[in-house]
């Protein structure tokens, strides 16, 4: 009899821990608008193709404004400046999550940048033998 008991102990609480298990679980692909379950946005190379307007602080005048145009070919990712003195094509280019990093060649000297993304919204720096220099910048959805 104890045998029986013990065996019917272990079924009920087996049986509780797997109701308990199929709750959880059903409420965890709950995604809903008002859901008490959080989705992460993982950020990555997909959110920083396209073309962006940007504007640096305290550079020379020819720097101070331009286009990224940040395309992807071939599994790789590119990286294009335009500037009001012509195009430049970034090399090292890289993304670490939210940060995408690259180097340019402007009048022999290596300039490199580091920038964020936030939905249709950059940020980041660039630095040189002259300093570092703040930049800010938006997604170009107007075809300029």
């Amino acid at each position: 009899m104890k045998k029986i008991n013990a065996f019917l102990k272990l079924g009920l609480a087996m049986f509780a821990l797997l109701c308990g298990f199929t709750a959880m679980a059903s409420t965890s692909f709950n995604s809903g608008k008002d859901s008490p379950v959080k989705i992460y946005k993982f950020y990555g190379e997909e959110d920083f193709i396209g073309n962006w307007k940007y504007s640096a602080e305290n550079v020379p005048y020819e720097y101070a404004n331009g286009i990224l145009f940040i395309t992807k070919e071939k599994g790789d990712l590119n990286v294009v400046v335009a500037l009001a003195g012509g195009e430049r094509k970034a090399k090292n280019v890289k993304v670490d999550g939210k940060t995408l990093t690259f180097n340019l060649d402007l009048e022999g000297e290596l300039v490199s940048v580091t920038i964020k993304v936030d939905g249709d919204k950059i940020s980041g720096e660039a630095s040189s033998y002259d300093g570092v220099f703040a930049l800010k910048g938006e997604r170009r959805l107007d075809p300029e």
